[in-house]
């Protein structure tokens, strides 16, 4: 531990041995519960302090700020609220100062409508995406989960820490004892905010946790109203019957498992992964057996790795033509069902490896099902999603590349 951040743990501790247990803020009777009565009666005491030459001890200005919020968002009463890790945590006040290491809860608040303000540290990925992060930049660089920076992050003094659920469990909870030795105030949440099977549930959660609500039913139906299209048809397609898609990370040959996030996409989209009896959830493939099991679609992912192109911040498309070439020209790949039959996508992850994968499950359906989803426009549900709920000012007919071909 540096010196510096000796120092930072000494003066917490000093800060926590003078502080009193926390109660609701303005709950006179001190019953757990914040009355319209006693919150009025706060507002009074505060007003005639302020304007009138008051005696009456009167609430600071905090204390009115967060009983108000409470009263509004949490009937008045403390909030508990259980993360996608199966903890609970019960909360008195309302969150003010977050630090995420997490950017796709990040992408998944702004979705909600958080003021950027209440965010004062985010991972260096976001710094290093001004595209897509333009409130964030000059917030506290946290490092990443695998390469944390503690003394930032003490230093910044958040009275809230967001971190993965179930990806790198073993970092997270790294993060986690050492800013809790530092800090035992914090609170710490665990969403992922990229898995399908938790996305609504975590929304709901963090809507209620941050007093936006019906922010989160609002975004909650535009993203069912793209689920459920896509659903709507797959589901009625027999098992049997749906096409067999390889899909293939920006890794040559490394694929997808049961259990994997990918799979599950393949899946909502109405596909079948030809690797879903792997037990692995990304494993290594050997070249022949993609070519014994002849795969009707072929989706390739870019955008990390040695295919860290595309995206927000690249408008080129020449890179994603020339991994399409590179697929069809490998040994013997011709004579696959999807490279003969020109069924090999291009997409990527921005679009369907975080919170947005609900775009590139839209994509998905269209490429294996282009009969049943003539519809179906990703491409504006994109814009949609940029301009209503990350409120981003950017033209999709103008800039980036996301998926190839269309």
């Amino acid at each position: 531990m540096t010196r510096k951040l000796l120092l930072l743990v000494c003066c917490t501790f000093l800060l926590v041995g003078t502080a009193a247990a926390e109660a609701i803020p303005c709950d006179r009777d001190g019953n757990g519960t914040l009355t319209s009565s006693e919150l009025a009666a706060a507002i009074l005491d505060s007003l005639d302090a302020r304007f009138m030459g008051g005696t009456v001890e009167a609430p600071s200005p905090v204390d009115l700020r967060d009983a108000a919020f409470i009263y509004e968002h949490w009937d008045g009463r403390a909030l508990t609220i259980t993360d996608s890790s199966g903890r609970a945590t019960t909360l008195t006040r309302p969150l003010r100062r977050i630090a995420l290491f997490n950017s796709d809860t990040l992408d998944m608040l702004r979705s909600l409508g958080l003021e950027p303000d209440r965010v004062v540290g985010v991972s260096k990925y976001v710094l290093e995406d001004p595209v897509f992060y333009p409130e964030y930049q000059g917030k506290a660089n946290l490092g990443s989960i695998w390469s944390p920076d503690y003394e930032q992050a003490a230093s910044i003094h958040p009275d809230a820490v967001f971190l993965y659920a179930t990806l790198s469990e073993s970092s997270c909870a790294d993060i986690e004892k050492t800013l809790r030795s530092i800090d035992p105030g914090i609170r710490f949440f665990r969403f992922d905010g990229y898995r399908p099977a938790t996305y609504a549930e975590e929304a709901r959660t963090l809507g209620l946790l941050l007093g936006k609500e019906e922010e989160a039913r609002r975004f909650l139906s535009f993203h069912r109203s793209v689920t459920g299209t896509v659903a709507g048809v797959v589901d009625a397609i027999p098992v049997e019957d749906r096409v067999s898609v390889y899909l293939e990370s920006w890794h040559d040959y490394k694929s997808a498992g049961k259990g994997s996030g990918y799979d599950e996409k393949i899946e909502l989209a109405g596909g079948r992964n030809i690797f879903a009896d792997t037990a692995v959830e990304y494993p290594v493939v050997d070249p022949e057996a993609v070519i014994s099991r002849n795969p009707d679609v072929i989706i390739k992912l870019v955008g990390a790795g040695e295919l860290a192109f595309g995206g927000y911040g690249d408008d080129d498309r020449s890179s994603f033509e020339q991994v399409l070439r590179a697929i069809g020209d490998r040994p013997v790949w011709n004579q696959i069902k999807a490279v003969r039959d020109g069924r090999v996508h291009i997409i990527h992850t921005d679009v369907i490896g975080g919170p947005d994968y609900f775009i590139g499950t839209a994509y998905l359906a269209k490429w294996f099902y282009p009969d049943l989803f003539g519809d179906l426009d990703p491409r504006a549900i994109h814009q949609q999603y940029l301009k209503e709920f990350q409120r981003l000012d950017y033209d999709l007919d103008r800039h980036g590349t996301f998926v190839y071909p269309a």
